[in-house]
């Protein structure tokens, strides 16, 4: 309903697009903090957090998360007033969230160049730019493989990367699961979030993009896998 009420009247308020753009945000956050605390009161998630005041605080650097679950962008935007993400381009034709998409000015995943315009014009804009590296949930038991699409961003815009190492134990919500399907015990979500990193001391940006983002795509993929393990 929100698609179709709240977030289009945020619009209308007075401001430029850019002020109007932040609040539908702001909102987005509070929306989903709600959601999460729901979650928490009602005993049937636990939540674990390491470091998460970065994301509060967060502005002009790109957020890597691993993706093994549908909450993962709850969790992050309840934590990031500020924040943008990447949205894939299919949830622009429905009609339950193309509104709330639009209205928060969110990045839409449809021609490469485009992205990579739009994800640099929001970094130097001062927003974080939410991306999942592998473009989609993880199956449980699945090894992690990221794509180029991170790192062409990266590449492009220069600028801190701020890793996320999400877990969610058990799994919860994953690729080819029902939305309603709970685990028969209380599920922990976990968001380690890591100190910034250079995409300079990962890859050498001077090399031409696409070989510079084939090589800072395996540097990260390396760096979330040892990572993971580690929890």
């Amino acid at each position: 309903m929100g698609s179709f009420t709240v977030f289009p009247a945020l619009r209308l308020m007075p401001g430029g697009q850019g002020e109007r753009e932040r609040r539908v945000r702001w909102m987005i956050c509070r929306f989903f903090g709600l959601m999460v605390a729901l979650l928490r009161i009602s005993g049937v998630m636990r939540l674990e957090t390491q470091g998460l005041e970065r994301l509060q605080r967060a502005g002009g650097v790109l957020v890597l998360a691993n993706h093994p679950s549908l909450l993962d962008v709850v969790v992050l935007l309840s934590a990031m007033p500020r924040a943008t993400c990447v949205v894939k381009d299919e949830w622009w034709a429905n009609p339950f969230i193309a509104g709330v998409v639009r209205a928060a000015g969110y990045i839409r995943n449809s021609e490469p160049e485009q992205v990579l315009e739009d994800c640099d014009r929001a970094l130097a804009g001062g927003a974080a730019v939410i991306v999942f590296p592998e473009g989609t949930r993880t199956r449980p038991n699945e090894p992690l493989k990221f794509l180029r699409g991170a790192a062409h961003i990266a590449v492009k815009s220069g600028r801190p990367i701020v890793p996320v190492l999400l877990q969610c134990d058990p799994p919860t919500l994953t690729k080819g699961s029902s939305w309603h399907h709970i685990p028969p015990r209380p599920f922990c979500f976990r968001v380690i979030v890591r100190d910034e990193l250079a995409p300079q001391r990962l890859a050498d940006l001077r090399e031409p993009p696409v070989i510079a983002a084939r090589r800072l795509t395996r540097a990260l993929e390396s760096y979330f896998v040892d990572g993971l393990r580690a929890l």
